[in-house]
């Protein structure tokens, strides 16, 4: 397909130049020389020239000898051969055959074509003096001030100073080398286009492969827009087309973005990315999302598979290993019977089967996805810097309202203009002392300063003494394990990749979800810091607060960190109708295997938990209040729960139990907002879905009264009043006191089981309880 393409362009050019310029039959005419004599060769009449010049129409060609065949409006020359058309083309070669009335000059050895500041370079070339074609096939070069072209294949355009090049085509720049095996190439403009597989090599060792672009030599810019790919070390950027900028280090692919980094195993994907080499920074935007590779796994430890088992042996017999089979002399040739191969084989057999098969390390992935992906590479010492900066933008001041406009803070006023001071009085002005009385009680008893002396040093060395007789005890700071953290032991230089999503960030895992407005991932802890109104789900648990960070170890989940505000909610079995709930300041769950095992909650801990019997109907709701709990997990339930401190509990049969009693103040219940398939991160349809079901709730809803009715007016009997009802999955729009906590739970009943309802997120419709 190259081919043919390549031969149109080449046939559409030549055409268009020959339609411009159609050959003539003039006469070649000799119209100088040193000497000339004729002479019959072959039975044609020849004439000698020597030092001779000729011309036809506005080209001249030199030589220090020709044959000129008068008759055949030709001749052929040796020696200095020089081609000139007007004053920018010159030819230059060893040996010539013109042919006046097609205009070909074949030229050979040594040629060189020189038009302005292009020089073109062969040993074979055939040039065209009507058109002004040169061609060569059998290698050639072009230079072009700082730009050097070699192919095998050259058609040169010296009307257009367009070249096209097939067959190993080579093109080195000051910045880099573009190898393709076709190329076409201005040396006026020094743009290059390319029609086929081509690499694009960087002094910064940074490569740009396309099969159909152009690449401007002078400002270094490149667009590409088939199979195109940039990549610079362990980073790759592709799309349907890219725009690079490589004096700017800046790069621009659309449609179909695929950013890859193989040395920290992340992959980005959109619809628009760009790149900055600077900063090392890549953005992604229509549709981004990211996968990252987790695993059940270790593996980063020695595994056991490797010790044979002669080895597992020795160790834990403490016995030294001994060969079955005895060492063979050299000189005595072994006998081998069916009996013993046999054996052999057996024994071969046995020994292969006790050694254990490699580990299979189970992968998952996780995809995130938001409005924007933002992905660079900083120092340790940036790092720091940037969470500082996110850790006081969470901080409010509390003692300024939120009206939800943006508060000034006034500038203290100036003592000298602030109203009702009271001024102190002048300097000279001597206040009245007497009524302080100081000597009211007598005079006070003369200090013995050297008794005191005395008795301060009797006291310092009772307490050497005391020091010296005991030991010092070592001074212990007590901390919560639960909240301990690995320090980074990282120097300020080290260079770390960061993730960040804004709006709608959302994460899909086989056995975690998420969702919050905006998440930030760092390499260096593999910590996943999640902001304004995060929200996960895992097996049956939704976990909610101001700010959630999620960690990984060994690319497995490994903890989580909720704080401030932090709430749980945990559904057992197919029950839609009663959450167990947790609420305190500050949560810390662990994942053992990817699976959460246990949860710690501190500060105001509250909870709510459904007692069953034998045959899981619930039987009793148990509401406690405690400094500190500890709840165990097992198969999407709650196992046990533990109070430490100040426990306050109290049990409320379920029938006795209001409505108001089964839920804590901040319960929230979204299933909707959880992520129910990969599709809702990856597929553009479904985002786009997504993106239109969120801006008609978040219109206000339109009024149901009739115009112009007063407020507190009873609808007509005619027409029954319109109720509104609250979305499916919302739990923000139903207050208990209003009753509408009632009508959910009896709705919820008829919920399909858990598994249907966290695939299709359409259960239970609750509410926050006010306080």
């Amino acid at each position: 397909m190259r081919k043919y393409l390549f031969l149109y362009l080449l046939i559409s050019f030549a055409c268009s130049a020959v339609a411009q310029r159609k050959p003539k039959p003039t006469i070649v005419d000799l119209i100088r020389s040193d000497r000339a004599e004729g002479v019959r060769i072959k039975g044609e009449d020849v004439i000698k020239v020597y030092q001779g010049m000729f011309k036809q129409e506005g080209t001249t060609l030199t030589s220090d000898s020709a044959y000129y065949y008068q008759a055949r409006n030709s001749f052929d020359a040796f020696g200095n051969v020089h081609i000139n058309q007007g004053d920018t083309l010159n030819v230059y070669g060893d040996k010539l055959y013109y042919n006046g009335n097609t205009h070909v000059a074949l030229v050979t050895d040594n040629v060189r074509m020189v038009d302005r500041d292009a020089t073109l370079t062969t040993n074979y070339l055939t040039y065209n003096t009507a058109t002004r074609i040169g061609t060569y096939t059998g290698g050639g070069k072009l230079v072009n001030k700082d730009n050097t072209l070699v192919s095998k294949n050259g058609y040169y355009f010296a009307n257009s100073r367009d070249a096209y090049f097939r067959y190993d085509v080579v093109l080195t720049t000051v910045d880099a080398i573009i190898k393709t095996d076709t190329l076409r190439y201005n040396s006026g403009s020094r743009i290059s286009y390319f029609y086929g597989p081509t690499k694009i090599l960087g002094k910064d060792k940074d490569t740009l492969y396309t099969e159909r672009g152009n690449y401007n030599t002078i400002t270094e810019q490149a667009f590409f827009s088939k199979n195109n790919l940039y990549s610079s070390g362990s980073k790759s950027l592709k799309g349907d087309s890219l725009f690079y900028d490589r004096l700017k280090g800046y790069g621009r692919a659309v449609k179909r973005v695929t950013f890859n980094d193989n040395e920290q195993k992340v992959t980005i994907k959109g619809d628009l990315g760009t790149f900055y080499k600077a900063e090392e920074k890549c953005v992604v935007t229509e549709n981004p999302y990211a996968i990252i590779i987790t695993e059940q796994r270790d593996s980063t430890k020695s595994d056991s598979a490797t010790v044979q088992p002669a080895d597992i042996k020795a160790k834990k017999d403490n016995t030294k290993v001994v060969s079955k089979v005895p060492p063979v002399k050299a000189k005595l040739k072994p006998v081998t019977t069916n009996s013993t191969a046999k054996a052999t084989d057996a024994a071969a057999k046995t020994d292969t089967a006790a050694v254990p098969p490699p580990p299979k390390v189970k992968r998952d992935t996780i995809y995130w996805g938001a409005d924007t992906l933002e992905t660079r590479i900083m120092t340790y010492k940036s790092l720091r810097e940037l969470q500082e900066k996110m850790r006081q933008a969470g901080i409010r001041d509390t003692s300024l309202k939120d009206t939800g406009k943006v508060v000034v803070k006034r500038k203290p006023i100036p003592l000298s203009t602030a109203k009702n001071l009271i001024q102190p009085p002048p300097a000279d002005f001597k206040m009245d002392m007497s009524f302080l009385r100081p000597n009211y009680f007598g005079k006070p008893k003369p200090v013995d300063t050297l008794q005191k002396k005395k008795q301060a040093m009797a006291r310092a060395a009772a307490d050497s003494a005391k020091k010296k007789a005991a030991p010092a005890k070592p001074k212990i700071i007590k901390t919560d394990s639960v909240y301990l953290a690995n320090k980074l032991n990282l120097s300020d230089t080290a260079r770390i990749r960061v993730m960040s999503a804004h709006h709608n960030a959302k994460i899909f895992k086989s056995d975690l979800q998420a969702k919050s407005d905006s998440m930030f991932y760092s390499y260096a802890d593999s910590t996943m810091r999640c902001f304004v109104n995060p929200m996960f789900w895992t097996q049956g648990s939704q976990i909610s607060g101001d700010t959630i960070y999620l960690q990984l170890k060994n690319k497995k989940l490994d903890n989580m960190n909720v704080f401030p505000n932090a709430f749980t909610v945990n559904i057992e079995g197919t029950d839609s109708t009663n959450f167990n709930q947790v609420a305190g300041k500050r949560m810390r769950g662990f994942f053992v295997e990817n699976k959460f095992q246990r949860l710690f909650v501190d500060g105001n801990a509250e909870t709510i938990y459904y007692n069953r019997d034998s045959l899981k109907n619930v039987t009793e709701l148990l509401r406690t209040i405690s400094s500190r709990i500890r709840v165990n997990f097992k198969d999407n339930s709650a196992t046990d729960v533990t109070w430490y401190t100040k426990v306050d509990e109290r049990g409320i049969p379920i029938k006795k139990a209001k409505e108001d009693e089964k839920i804590l103040k901040g319960f929230i219940w979204k299933p909707k907002d959880r992520p129910a398939s990969k599709e809702v991160i990856t597929s553009p349809a479904v985002r786009k879905k997504a993106a239109q079901a969120r801006k008609v709730a978040s219109k206000p809803a339109k009024p149901t009264g009739k115009p112009g009715a007063k407020p507190g007016q009873k609808p007509s009997a005619s027409k029954p009043a319109a109720t509104t009802v609250p979305a499916a999955g919302d739990s923000t729009k139903m207050s208990p006191q209003a009753g509408g906590i009632a009508p959910a739970l009896k709705d919820s009943s008829k919920v399909k089981p858990v598994a249907d309802t966290l695939k299709k997120a359409a259960p239970v419709d609750t509410t926050k309880k006010k306080p």
